[in-house]
């Protein structure tokens, strides 16, 4: 595996589409959305991406510019969004039922959500708590044939879908090592490293968009960019 694919001709990045499935509750409490992403190069399945976002409060982001179940260029998928900016957030309370409720809900999925949900919405480990966003944006299966298997693609489709799903208020969580993440799991951890998501666990890598300012996502949109005028 290598940030740059041997053949640039192939694997031009204007090729590449996301069509995006979104599933959300009918009734707005702290809960789940599951966004189901089919990556496309040229219309033809290359891959896929299923992130589960938890949202604190029944916090939600602006969709309404939207389309869903239409294809939208990974190109366009650059997040606009100010990464650095958030308003201010009041530290969790020791008893918060709209934590243990998503905390339920996250754990009822299972496999990466289930781990996610035990270290970081339970009381015990303190969890959000260490972070500065309250809602989570877990990313818990993808995979990507060749030749579009290269951590920069990877991490630029999943910023892009990012850029929909989260907001300034996110934790972007990605599995460490391959025990969960679905079958390119080691692709998917070494994405979100190249955003800057740093290892928090033996099992979890968090990149909190609170305080992040971008740097990692700039670095990986810009070798990506570099492929189209090569």
């Amino acid at each position: 595996m290598t940030d740059q694919p041997a053949d640039a001709t192939s694997t031009d990045p204007t090729r590449l589409t996301l069509r995006v499935e979104h599933t959300a509750p009918l009734i707005d409490v702290p809960g789940l959305d599951l966004w189901l992403v089919q990556i496309q190069a040229d219309g033809e399945p290359v891959g896929s991406l299923r992130a589960v976002r938890g949202l604190y409060a029944g916090t939600r982001q602006d969709e309404s510019d939207y389309e869903w179940g239409e294809p939208c260029s990974v190109m366009e998928g650059m997040p606009s969004i100010d990464l650095a900016a958030a308003s201010e957030q009041d530290w969790l309370p020791e008893e918060d039922k709209q934590l243990a409720e998503l905390r339920s809900r996250l754990s009822a999925w299972g496999g990466h959500c289930a781990v996610v949900a035990e270290q970081l919405l339970s009381d015990e480990a303190v969890g959000l708590r260490e972070f500065g966003s309250l809602n989570v944006l877990v990313f818990d299966q993808f995979s990507l044939s060749a030749p579009w298997n290269d951590p920069v693609t990877a991490a630029c489709a999943i910023s892009a879908v990012a850029g929909r799903a989260a907001g300034g208020d996110f934790l972007l969580v990605f599995p460490a090592g391959t025990g969960t993440g679905g079958p390119d799991a080691a692709l998917l951890e070494e994405a979100g490293r190249l955003l800057w998501a740093e290892q928090y666990s033996d099992d979890l890598y968090c990149l909190d968009l609170k305080f992040d300012h971008g740097e990692g996502l700039a670095e990986a949109w810009e070798q990506l960019l570099a492929r189209v005028s090569s």
